[in-house]
């Protein structure tokens, strides 16, 4: 019962907060006319350059003093609707932050309490309270969601990250303690879930946390359905190859924009591509030729987009897949000073490369287009 409490108060404070701003406009102030500016607005609060024009305009005879006036009323009407200017903040980070805290220190203590009395809960009582938590962090969630503060939006993303595990945690305890199935197809019931309600709140609002909430609950996803399709003997390179599709996919997706953020998606896919072989390598020694060869194609795809992010990418990956090499198959022969000795020229002639490789792409960049 203290984490329901807990997560009772978190959501009364959203719920709160949202009816505290539903009737509040954006940035403090009442709507105006679109053509009334502010009372005590000059031509020189709207924009120097634009007031020194108007004056000009006035003196040539191009337009009459009402049409300055208005123009300038008209400017001033559009900066105020923008909200606070200068990108000022109506909640600072310093108290969002200590938010932040309270509420993990008030859900830890009460995952604590909770886990001292867990085994003498019935069985309808421990599915209940995840079940009640998760749509508590759902619904926290969807009241924010027409918030315009930064602050309630990453709130609103937290909250929805935190419901994913709480559904994870309600199908956990549904597998375990009601239905009695053995680990795998758990994971299975419990990642297609995670996955299912991820993709709703991705689609629902297209943000970083919630497209990362949706990539691992994937992972978790094809793992489990490996797991679950060719058991427990299964060869640890086809896990290897998943996260790298996986990768490769996401990261086509999030170079088309089809993922938002972009960026993000990218970065991510990037990164399984060149982690993704490293989980069988110790096996499956063959990984190490589509390892070196992702790492390489990042570095050329770096040159031709002139990214330096996928220029570091590929050169880390690079180094760290040589070193493994290095000292996997020279180690005895060579000794391992020897062979930390050539990995660190190796290391050098990366660096040289990669920063051989940025310039030039810089020098493509500021070229002259003639």
């Amino acid at each position: 019962m203290i984490v329901l409490i807990a997560l009772v108060v978190v959501v009364a404070v959203v719920v709160g907060v949202y009816l505290q701003q539903r009737g509040r406009p954006v940035g403090g102030e009442h709507h105006r006319p679109a053509g009334e500016a502010p009372r005590g607005v000059t031509p020189q609060r709207v924009d120097g350059s634009l007031a020194a024009d108007l004056a000009r305009w006035v003196e040539a005879g191009l337009i009459s003093a009402e049409q300055a006036a208005a123009i300038t009323g008209l400017e001033q009407a559009a900066v105020t609707a923008q909200g606070p200017a200068g990108g000022e903040r109506r909640v600072s980070l310093l108290a969002e932050a200590l938010g932040y805290v309270g509420v993990v220190l008030a859900l830890a203590g009460a995952a604590v309490g909770l886990a001292q009395g867990w085994e003498d809960l019935p069985i309808g009582a421990r599915l209940a309270i995840p079940a009640a938590a998760t749509g508590l962090l759902v619904l926290g969630g969807i009241l924010l969601r027409r918030q315009e503060e930064p602050a309630f939006r990453r709130l609103m993303s937290v909250l929805w990250v935190l419901s994913v595990g709480g559904l994870a945690w309600t199908l956990a305890v549904l597998g375990v303690d009601v239905a009695e199935w053995d680990a795998e197809p758990i994971a299975l019931m419990a990642a297609g879930g995670c996955t299912a309600l991820a993709t709703g709140l991705y689609l629902a609002r297209r943000h970083g946390l919630q497209q990362v909430t949706l990539l691992a609950a994937l992972h978790a996803l094809v793992v489990s359905g490996l797991l679950c399709a060719l058991g427990e003997d299964s060869p640890g390179w086809w896990f290897a190859v998943a996260v790298w599709a996986l990768g490769a996919a996401w990261a086509a997706l999030g170079w088309r924009r089809i993922l938002e953020p972009g960026w993000l998606a990218a970065a991510f896919g990037l990164v399984g591509m060149v982690v993704g072989p490293a989980l069988g390598l110790a096996d499956y020694e063959w990984l190490l030729a589509p390892a070196l060869l992702t790492t390489a194609g990042l570095v050329a795809l770096s040159v031709r987009t002139r990214q330096t992010p996928l220029l570091a990418l590929g050169m880390v990956g690079a180094f760290g897949y040589i070193t493994w090499a290095v000292v996997h198959y020279f180690s005895d022969s060579l000794g391992v000073p020897l062979a930390l000795v050539i990995v660190g020229a190796v290391f050098l002639v990366l660096a040289v490369l990669a920063g051989a490789l940025a310039s030039r792409g810089r020098g493509k960049t500021t070229a002259p287009a003639g």
